[in-house]
């Protein structure tokens, strides 16, 4: 027994060492998605934008997004000083704590070696790699799920309260993670505690106290900032500054149907179908998505369908394991197979955990007790990898044909269950999602793919790829990105001579066009910098009477139209989405350029009119 107890424990140590070099490699040299990392910037110095989830220090506009994932990397920024490394550090150990707290969840559910292996799949998913190593809220909202399948399985167990109570609250964190794509694990955490040993009515009522502290838990925030009696930053993405918009309209509605009234819906609905592909039951199988969670997606559907006929009566442990998990999959597959809005691939990463479980389990099984189970299901899982696996016939070309040989071996060494069967099948199955998620590990990402993260040789070059999904568009992007990344020499001499002439504004340098012109100057320097328009240029935020207001009462002296802003004829990313430049940001423009002087680059610097026009309007 003492033995088993090491060998196990190594095996989970190595599992967990596999996951933590995957997501850790190369720390000091990684890119991440400059617009939440300016937010985390602003927030580790402002307690304004910390609180509110503000993009930047003066209070100007928040982020799309809620702030527990933020508040996390902001806390890590201002103990260890604010580094991109800092913040991929804190990302690499929420995945390897996800890949532990399912370890330790299925551990209770099937035993020790069905743990093992959904652990290292769950480690390997190419979409989980590529998510921890960026800096999205996925990472955490995961983490927060998985916590609350280890507490529902707890309850499950011993029919306790509290342990319900306790899934209801981690739930409620990965709706402050990552909004309401969070409550959709609510009805999977139901299903499991349905064969909990309490009766029926009592079960109910456990059940209300869960939701009602996933309520409380979820909605805290959201009522903070809608209640605040002082001055609060606009609620970016929206029209009217309302975060109850953001969460059920532009994060709720208009990712889910695309029909989002706000100021982003007309860039949703250029993008929304071209980052994950159109939506329908092969979404998911697509060859934008397919390569980021497809490859054990059959067995992980099989394993549910098998257990439904083969364990419909068993204890009650086993039904709420593929209760849970089974519940977990069907949710999410289905949100993300049929989602009409905007759809990124890496939002699959949700999934990965009840793929991980429901394959690891079936492939147990089916060695256990099931031989015919057990040849089906390698043989169709290593036949999903080669077409995969064929979709980059030139890179590793190799690779696909190794997969079919182990593949091979595996079933005709499954006939009299040898073990041979256990070493070539898992090679078999895990070769494909292992080589995406090593070279991810392996290659140096870029602004591109650190806003729009995905594993695997097609996403080498991000500036390619996004000219191959977004069309014309693409290079608008692409520009826009690349923008965002780095902060030029031009750039430099530009806040120096605002800051130069007028240090002591709450605002130093105000960026038209949204967040990206921004972001240079957020990332790169303590500066009081604020974009106007929000993320996309399209808010208002401010209108351009707010704006007038702010001049007058000396909030602000300098605005800068950067460069790629005037490249799309100062229409800013509406120009990229074929849209007609919005009502705030053509009035904005209209009275900087009505009442401001613009200042010659010659009076700034060298470099100066690489970065755009500068206006003074003092």
């Amino acid at each position: 027994m003492i033995v088993r107890r090491r060998w196990e424990l190594a095996a989970l140590l190595a599992v967990l060492t596999a996951a933590a070099l995957l997501y850790g490699w190369a720390l000091g040299g990684r890119v991440v998605q400059p617009y939440y990392a300016a937010a985390v910037h602003s927030m580790s110095r402002s307690t304004a934008a910390f609180l509110f989830s503000g993009f930047d220090p003066s209070g100007v506009v928040t982020i799309d997004k809620p702030p527990l994932a933020f508040w996390v990397q902001a806390v890590a920024s201002w103990i260890l000083g604010y580094h991109w490394w800092v913040i991929a550090l804190v990302q690499a150990a929420e995945g390897v704590a996800a890949v532990f707290v399912l370890h330790r969840v299925v551990r209770r559910w099937a035993g020790e070696t069905t743990a093992l292996l959904a652990a290292l799949i769950l480690a390997l998913s190419p979409v989980t790699t590529a998510i921890n190593r960026d800096d999205m809220p996925d990472t955490l909202l995961i983490l927060m799920l998985l916590l609350a399948a280890y507490c529902v399985t707890r309850a499950a167990e011993e029919g306790r309260a509290r342990w319900l109570l306790a899934a209801g609250a981690f739930v409620g964190l990965g709706f402050l993670a990552k909004m309401i794509v969070a409550w959709a694990v609510l009805p999977a955490l139901a299903l499991a505690y349905l064969p909990a040993p309490v009766h029926r009515w009592r079960k109910l009522g456990h059940l209300a106290l869960g939701g009602v502290t996933t309520l409380a838990v979820s909605l805290w925030w959201p009522l903070l900032v809608s209640l605040w009696p002082g001055e609060k930053p606009f609620v970016g993405s929206t029209t009217g500054g309302s975060i109850w918009q953001l969460i059920f309209g532009y994060n709720g509605f208009g990712r889910l149907v695309g029909a989002d009234t706000g100021p982003q819906s007309a860039f949703g609905a250029a993008i929304g179908t071209n980052l994950g592909g159109p939506p329908g039951p092969l979404r998911l199988f697509d060859p934008v998505v397919g390569g980021q969670i497809a490859w054990f997606l059959p067995l992980a559907i099989g394993s549910a369908i098998f257990a439904a006929v083969r364990y419909r009566r068993g204890m009650p442990g086993q039904r709420s394991g593929w209760l849970l998990w089974g519940g977990w999959l069907a949710v999410y597959a289905l949100v993300f197979s049929f989602t009409g809005g905007i759809f990124h691939a890496y939002y699959t990463a949700a999934l990965a955990p009840a793929v991980a479980a429901l394959s690891a389990a079936g492939l147990v099984a089916a060695w256990r007790e099931h031989r015919a189970w057990l040849l089906g299901a390698i043989a169709g899982t290593t036949a999903l990898s080669f077409v995969l696996l064929d979709r980059t016939p030139q890179w590793l070309p190799w690779l696909k044909f190794a997969v079919l040989a182990l593949g091979a071996v595996a079933m005709i060494a499954a006939v009299p269950r040898r073990r041979t069967v256990a070493f070539a099948g898992f090679a078999a199955i895990l070769a494909g999602p292992a080589a995406y998620s090593i070279f991810a590990a392996a290659t140096p990402s870029d602004v591109l793919l650190a806003a729009d993260p995905v594993a695997g040789p097609s996403t080498s070059d991000g500036s390619a790829v996004a000219k191959t999904v977004l069309g014309g568009a693409g290079t608008a992007y692409v520009a826009f990105m690349d923008a965002a990344g780095r902060l030029t020499a031009g750039q430099r001499e530009t806040l120096s001579y605002a800051v130069a002439h007028d240090a002591t504004a709450p605002i130093q340098l105000a960026i038209e066009g949204g967040s990206y012109g921004a972001d240079p100057f957020l990332v790169h320097t303590d500066a009081r910098v604020a974009p106007l328009g929000g993320y996309l240029g399209l808010d208002p935020a401010p209108t351009a009477a707010q704006f007038a207001g702010w001049v007058r009462d000396g909030r602000v002296r300098f605005v800068l139209l950067p460069a790629v802003f005037l490249r799309m004829g100062g229409g800013g990313r509406s120009g990229m989405i074929g849209q007609g430049p919005q009502p705030a940001i053509v009035e904005r423009l209209a009275w900087i350029t009505r009442h401001c002087s613009h200042v010659p680059a010659a009076w700034i610097g060298a470099a100066a009119a690489s970065a755009g026009v500068l206006f003074d309007c003092r």
